[in-house]
Order: structure tokens, then sequence, then C-alpha cells
């Protein structure tokens, strides 16, 4: 979608290629204002497919060529000038590990990185791409560092710059999910949040302090299943499985689809839980607020049936909500509504248009 005149500013491109779509943000940036100059939206064929994790098979499902024509329509549709753009990786498409190493100096650490990094890649070393940062570097007297590794297997490395290349594009960058989502919707500022990112294929689970990503973890039980649940349980296809999902959500008059709905959903926050429960007890700081974005958390009555599973004293006055991105971001007016809606979904996109804008 067409959205503002071209002007004389910055422009900051990012691109979401997910299990079920594929998303482009255009953002453009003149003095301290943000405006959201073109977003764009193709939605892939996904029933019946087979999905995976990249560590286990080399390929992108769709095809790279799909991919590659699905971005040069939105390209054209959207009438995006701007080449050079920064991708996201799927947070179950790359591997992450929180660990700590003694108290050491730069030199010495970038060694122990990698003698680490043998350790927890399931890979070997050469056909990955890694990367890593210290996230406590506000605590300048620790004993010891904390290191977020990332690695990405080197041929899907490969993938995205071709998909770049033959889309027309510039590749700067390519990032994980995770980093992109804290970028759009965490402040340095902001109290100790659990980012929790539902999309199609996969759940992600980051949780930001300092406007660091102190711990992140991905598990493959999300949207699809949510469908592919309702589906078996009622006698439906796919298809028909997911309609009614997004129409009916937990509100539905049908209690059959409530209860089944909520079967699957519980399992997602059981294992959020696992995960806030641990990070609480190894660094005794609570998790104030709750953060959902991606595709699934659109589902209608996804808010209040969290705020009700987390309501337990341990969690006790966790803040949850959904996503607002753009809220910072300037539109043409008799778009909110449509922009509040679509924002869960674009939130990935627009955190890899915003680098562009990193100081």
């Amino acid at each position: 979608m067409f959205l503002t005149g071209r002007k004389k500013n910055q422009f900051g491109l990012g691109i979401d290629i997910g299990t079920k779509g594929i998303r482009i943000v255009e953002i453009s940036k003149r003095k301290d204002k943000l405006t959201l100059e073109n977003y764009g939206e193709v939605n892939l064929d996904v029933a019946g497919k087979q999905f995976f994790r990249y560590f286990d098979k080399n390929t992108l499902n769709p095809s790279v060529e799909n991919i590659i024509r699905a971005i040069r329509a939105i390209l054209t549709e959207s009438e995006i000038e701007t080449e050079k753009a920064v991708f996201s990786l799927p947070d179950f498409a790359t591997f992450s590990i929180t660990f700590e190493l003694p108290s050491m100096t730069k030199k010495e650490l970038e060694s122990a990185v990698g003698f680490e990094a043998r350790k927890y890649i399931p890979l070997p070393l050469s056909e990955v791409v890694l990367d890593w940062q210290v996230v406590n570097n506000n605590e300048p007297k620790a004993e010891t560092i904390k290191i977020l590794m990332m690695a990405i297997p080197k041929v899907l490395v490969e993938h995205y710059k071709k998909i770049a290349d033959q889309s027309g594009l510039k590749l700067v960058a390519l990032e994980a999910e995770a980093i992109a989502l804290k970028r759009a919707l965490i402040k340095e500022s902001d109290p100790l949040t659990c980012l929790v990112e539902m999309g199609f294929q996969s759940t992600n689970i980051s949780i930001v302090d300092n406007d660091f990503i102190k711990t992140s973890f991905s598990f493959d039980i999300a949207g699809k299943d949510l469908t592919l649940t309702l589906a078996e349980a009622m006698g439906l296809d796919f298809g028909a499985a997911e309609k009614l999902k997004i129409k009916s959500g937990l509100v539905s008059d049908n209690d059959e689809v409530t209860t089944i709905l909520s079967s699957v959903l519980a399992l997602i926050a059981e294992k959020i839980k696992k995960v806030i429960r641990d990070f609480q007890a190894k660094e005794n700081k609570k998790v104030q607020r709750m953060i959902l974005s991606g595709g699934t958390s659109n589902l209608l009555g996804i808010v209040d049936f969290f705020k009700e599973s987390f309501n337990q004293p341990e969690f006790g006055g966790m803040e949850i909500d959904i996503c607002q991105p753009f809220k910072d971001v300037s539109f043409p007016l008799g778009l909110e509504k449509k922009i509040s809606r679509s924002g869960p979904v674009f939130a990935i996109a627009l955190g890899e248009a915003l680098k562009k804008f990193e100081k």
C-alpha cells in the first residue's frame, strides 16, 4: 500500500518472510519523526504443507522462487523504491543459547565464545555464521559475563542473498526475529518485559531487561496447531478450520470451539510460564509485563485468556496486552483501525526497517 509522497528523507526497509506470509514495511525518518511510507503483505498457501526446522532440512518452505515472486509483487504494487533491505530470520531457523563466562578481556572473550560455541551448536562451526552479544554490559562489577549467542546455517544465508539479489534488493543485514521485535516494541526505559511472538509455525519467547535480550526460547506450538487441532476434532478441512478459528476465537457461542482452542493455548501458556519461572529464579527479578505479537495474537479473546492463565501469585501484577508497534509512527488518517489490527503481524518487519536509524 502506497501511503505518502517521496521526500528527501532517510528510508528503512524491513522484510519478514514467515511460514504463512511475507510482510514488508518501509519507514522514513525526518529529524526525529518516523513515518510509515509503505507496507505490503502476501499470504502464502500453507494448507497441507509439512513444517520443519531449518536445522533439520536445509531448504526454505515455500521455495526461494515463490518467495522472490511474492516480494517482487509487493515491491511493485506498493511502489517501494528503497533498495537496501534488512531481512528477518525466523527464530526456528536459528539456534540461540545464553551462557556465562568468567570476566575477561575483549580479546580473550572472542576466543572463548568460539570455543564455547562448539559445545552448544548442533552443526559444525564451518557450516554456520555465528553472532553474539554481551547481555550484562550494564553490570560493570559482575564476576561473570553473560553471552547471548546465535548461529545461522550458511546455506540459509545463501538463500537470503539469492532472494534479495533476484528481487532487486541489496541485503544489508540478516537478523533474528527476537532482535527486530525488541527494536520495534521496547524502549530502554521500559520495565522487565516478556515478548511473546505467536506465529503460524512457532512461538518465540524473549525476556528483555534494560534493553538487552536476557533469554530467548522457541518452540513448535503455534497458530498451525490451533487450526490442526480444531480441524481434527470437528472433522473439518484445514481451510475451513482456519476460517472458523479466525471468526470465532475464544468468544464463540460454540463451547466446543472455545474448549479446543483453549486446550492448545494452555500448552503455549505453560511453556511461557516455565521460561519466566526459570528467569525469575535465576535472576531474582520479576517480569512486570508481557507483550503479545504475531498473527495468533489477533485471536479473539486471547488477552483475557492469558490474563486468567497468569493470574497466579508468582506472576501477580503482570500487565498483558497485544503490541501496538506503530504507536510512535505517523500514518495517514483513516488507517487507525487497520494499522491497529495489522500491527502484531507487521511488528517484525517494522523492527527490521527501524534498524536503519540505529545510532
